[in-house]
C-alpha cells in the first residue's frame, strides 16, 4: 500500500467514501450492515437507519439471493473478484450494478465490503438500440401506410415499454387529426379522439412541430382530462412525424402511472419517430408507384425511394459519431452499442436494395425476366431471412408485358410468404416446355383455405389478373398445415416455340 495513504487519517477516508459515486456497503458476518456511503443510500432509495434494521439479503434480487449468502458464508475462503448482479429498490424496481467485493478482519470481526457500481442506465441504452434494430426490421416488414403505422405504435408498446400508443394524421382539410393507428386505446377512446383532435395538445405538437412531455395528466393544466382519464393515462409524450419538412401526423406514446420521461427515454422514442417517417415515406412512394402504370413513372418514384433510404442510411452513420459521444462515461460498453447502430445501417442498406428490386423493373428489358427474378431472390433471403432455392432456365422469349407480369407474381408470392407462411424452406422455379413458360414458388409453410375469400386482399387477385389478361393460367394450391403453392403459365409467342 502507498506510504501516502497510509498518512491520512480515518476523517478523510471517510470523505472519500462519501464522495465516491460508486456505491459502499460494508456488513458483518451475521448479514447486518453497518455502513453505507451516500451513493448507496441514494442507489437502494433507503436512508441508512432502514438499511441497518434490515437483513442485507432483503436487497439483492431475489434470483442473485442465494449465490451471495453462500459467499458471505465463505468469507477469507471466497476467491475475489468483479460481478454483476440486481439489487431491488425500496420501491420494488431491480437496479443492476457491477461490484467487486473484498473482507477485512477488525478487532477479531470479519466483514464484507462491497463497491457497486450503478449499469442500469447503461443496460437500458442498450436495450432502447436493440430494441430500436428490431423495430427496424418491423417498419419496414411491409409498404402499405396502415401496416407500417400500426407497427409503429406495436414496436412502442411491445419493446419500448409504453402502456399505449396512437398515431393520428392531418385531415384532408389540414384542420383536424385523425386517428390512424392505435394499441392499448378503447374503441370509445377513437371515437373521442376524432371529436376533440381538432384542439390541445395533439394538435399544438402537429402545428408547432414540436414534441409536448406531461410527465403527470393531474398535475398539468394544459391536460383535457376528459381524454385521458377514461383511459387511465397518467402520463404522455406527443411527437410530430416530419416528411419533406412537413409535420405528417402525431405519434403519442403514454403511460397509465405518472412517469418521468427522462431524455434518454425521450431520444429513444424520437428517434423511432424519425425511423418511421422513413418508412412512411416509403410507404407513401411505393403507394404513388403502385397507381402508375408506365414504367417510366415507376422508374423515376424508384430513383426518389433510393435516395430517401441513402439519407436514412446517412443519418444512421452519424449516429454512430452520437452514440461514441453518449456512451463516453462508459467506454467498456461503447464497442456493443456501436454494433447495434451499425446493425441499423446494414438493415437499411437491405432494405433499400430490397425496395429498388420491388419497383424498378427496369431490369427486365435490360437484362431479362431470368435476372430480374434471381436479383428478387437475393433481395428476398437478405430482406427477410427466407431459405429460398431458386432454379431458372434460359431466358424465355416472352414480351416484356409478360416478363413483367411473373416477375409480379413472384414478388407478391415471396411478399406473402414472408408475412404468413412461417416457412422453412421456399422454391422458386420458371420452367420452359411445350410452347409454355411455368412460374412456380412452392414454400413449407402454414397453407390456409384457399377455397375462402379473403377480402382486402387483393394481392391474389391481382395475380390472377395480370396472368389470365395475358392468355395465361394462374392457381394456388394449398390448405392449412401443407404449405402453398403458386402457379403461373403462360403461352410463347408462336414465333419462339
Amino acid at each position: 500500500m502507498s506510504d501516502f495513504l497510509l498518512q491520512l487519517d480515518s476523517r478523510t477516508l471517510a470523505g472519500f467514501l462519501q464522495a465516491t459515486r460508486d456505491a459502499v456497503l460494508i456488513a458483518s458476518t451475521e448479514r447486518k450492515l453497518v455502513y453505507a456511503n451516500r451513493a448507496a443510500q441514494d442507489l437502494l432509495g433507503y436512508s441508512l437507519e432502514e438499511l441497518q434494521a434490515r437483513d442485507i439479503l432483503d436487497w439483492i434480487a431475489p434470483p442473485y439471493r442465494e449465490w451471495v449468502a453462500e459467499r458471505i458464508q465463505q468469507n477469507r475462503t471466497a476467491a475475489p473478484g468483479i460481478f454483476e448482479i440486481a439489487l431491488v429498490r425500496k420501491d420494488g424496481s431491480w437496479r443492476y450494478v457491477r461490484y467487486s467485493i473484498l473482507y477485512l478482519e477488525i478487532e477479531g470481526q470479519m466483514y464484507g465490503a462491497a463497491i457497486a457500481h450503478d449499469l442500469t442506465e447503461t443496460r437500458q441504452t442498450l436495450r432502447r438500440l436493440e430494441a430500436l434494430y428490431q423495430a427496424d426490421e418491423k417498419l419496414y416488414a411491409s409498404l402499405e401506410l396502415d401496416e407500417v403505422l400500426q407497427a409503429l405504435v406495436d414496436v412502442c408498446v411491445d419493446l419500448l415499454g409504453a402502456d399505449k400508443s396512437c398515431i393520428l394524421i392531418w385531415d384532408e382539410t389540414h384542420q383536424h387529426l385523425i386517428t390512424r393507428a392505435q394499441r392499448g386505446f378503447t374503441s370509445q377512446f377513437v371515437q373521442t379522439m376524432n371529436e376533440y383532435a381538432g384542439r390541445g395538445l395533439l394538435v399544438h405538437a402537429a402545428r408547432s412541430g414540436e414534441t409536448v412531455v406531461v410527465q403527470d395528466t393531474h398535475q398539468d393544466e394544459r391536460v383535457a382530462r376528459q381524454v385521458t382519464d377514461p383511459e387511465g393515462i397518467r402520463a404522455f409524450m406527443h411527437i410530430p412525424i416530419r416528411l419533406n419538412g412537413e409535420v405528417f401526423g402525431v405519434f403519442s406514446v403514454d403511460n397509465v402511472r405518472p412517469h418521468t420521461l427522462g431524455p434518454e427515454e425521450q431520444r429513444a422514442f424520437t428517434s423511432l419517430a424519425r425511423r418511421a417517417a422513413v418508412a412512411i415515406r416509403n410507404a407513401r412512394l411505393y403507394a404513388e408507384a403502385q397507381g402508375k402504370a408506365a414504367l417510366e413513372e415507376r422508374q423515376k418514384l424508384a430513383r426518389n425511394l433510393h435516395d430517401s433510404v441513402s439519407q436514412a442510411i446517412y443519418g444512421i452513420a452519424l449516429g454512430v459519431r452520437t452514440a461514441k459521444t453518449q456512451l463516453a462515461r462508459n467506454p467498456e460498453q461503447a464497442p456493443a452499442a456501436l454494433d447495434f447502430v451499425m446493425n441499423l445501417a446494414e438493415a437499411a442498406t437491405a432494405e433499400m436494395r430490397a425496395l429498388i428490386f420491388e419497383l424498378r423493373p427496369e431490369s427486365l428489358q435490360q437484362e431479362g425476366l431470368v435476372a430480374a427474378l434471381s436479383k428478387q431472390a437475393a433481395a428476398a433471403r437478405a430482406r427477410h431471412g427466407l431459405r429460398l432455392e431458386a432454379s431458372l432456365c434460359p431466358e424465355p422469349a416472352l414480351s416484356l408485358e409478360a416478363k413483367e407480369a411473373l416477375y409480379r407474381v413472384a414478388q407478391e408470392a415471396l411478399n406473402n410468404i414472408a408475412k404468413h407462411a412461417r416457412a422453412h424452406k421456399v422454391h422458386l422455379r420458371l420452367q420452359q416446355e411445350d410452347g409454355m413458360v411455368r412460374l412456380e414458388v412452392c414454400d413449407d409453410g402454414v397453407g390456409f383455405d384457399n377455397q375462402r375469400e379473403y377480402p382486402g386482399h387483393l394481392g391474389l387477385v391481382s395475380m390472377r389478373e395480370r396472368i389470365e389478361r395475358l392468355g395465361g393460367r394462374f392457381w394456388i394450391e394449398s390448405s392449412p398445415g401443407a404449405g402453398t403453392t403458386v402457379q403461373a403459365v403462360l403461352p410463347l409467342p408462336d414465333q419462339a416455340r
